[in-house]
Order: structure tokens, then sequence, then C-alpha cells
């Protein structure tokens, strides 16, 4: 596994592209059409969904740059209130914006998706170790 991983310096990159990313697409004026009003399924807003997207994307880089030499927990648990912890700044920086507002529903969203890519993520890096494990008992025998 560590063959496959990029550098501590290039997963911090992707953070700041990511949150870099977020950022913008947060201070801009909202597009006025194009964009449907229902995501999948018809029961969200296209724009909760997208906000769910975005900060799993966050939580996920998060996750990934914070993992050298950290308990997977930890990791999981900083990575998702870090990523909160974004969104809610993203949201106070858009209460003054005349084209766009505070919205407690974004937040929530937010939190959703940094939750599901920090639990898929510890889920991952659980599956991986005790793959690692079993091999390694396998080929000590």
């Amino acid at each position: 596994m560590d063959a496959v991983r990029p550098p501590t310096w290039l997963r911090w990159v992707a953070v700041a592209v990511v949150a870099g990313g977020i950022f913008f697409a947060s201070v801009l004026d909202p597009p006025s059409s194009g964009v449907p009003s229902l995501g999948p399924l018809g029961t969200f807003g296209m724009d909760k969904w997208l906000h769910a997207l975005a900060y799993a994307a966050l939580a996920g880089t998060l996750a990934s740059a914070l993992a050298p030499g950290r308990s997977p927990t930890v990791v999981a648990a900083l990575a998702g209130l870090l990523a909160v912890g974004y969104g809610v700044g993203i949201e106070f920086v858009q209460a003054p914006l005349a084209a766009r507002s505070f919205s407690v529903a974004d937040m929530v969203a937010d939190a959703v998706g940094a939750g599901m890519a920090v639990l898929g993520w510890r889920a991952f890096v659980g599956f991986v170790g005790r793959s690692q494990s079993k091999r390694r008992s396998e080929s000590e025998t």
C-alpha cells in the first residue's frame, strides 16, 4: 500500500485544491439557470447533493493527508470535524454576500457528506489493515 501512496506534500496540495474550489464556488454568484432544482431520487435540492459531494471530497483528502503516523479513528474524527468546521465558516462568509445566504440546511448537507466520507475511509483503512495482517501471518507460517 505504501508503494502507491502519494507523498505527504502532494496530499496537502490536494486538500488545498479541494478547499479552494469549494471557497471559489461558494462566493461566486450562483448560476441562474441550467441547474436542476432536484437532485438524484428527487428527494433533496441539487445544491444539497453538491454540498455533500464537495465536503465528502474535502473530508477524504483531509483524511489522506492526516493519516501518516496517526490512529485511523482519530484521523477520521479530525478530518470530519475540520471539513464540517470549514463548511460552517463558509456559511458565515456567505452571510453578508448579496447573491448568497447563510443556510443551516447547507451545513447539514456538508456534515452528511463529510461523515459519509470519513466512515467510508475508516472502513477502507480497516479492511486494508486486516488484509495486510492476514497476508503477513500467512507468509510467516
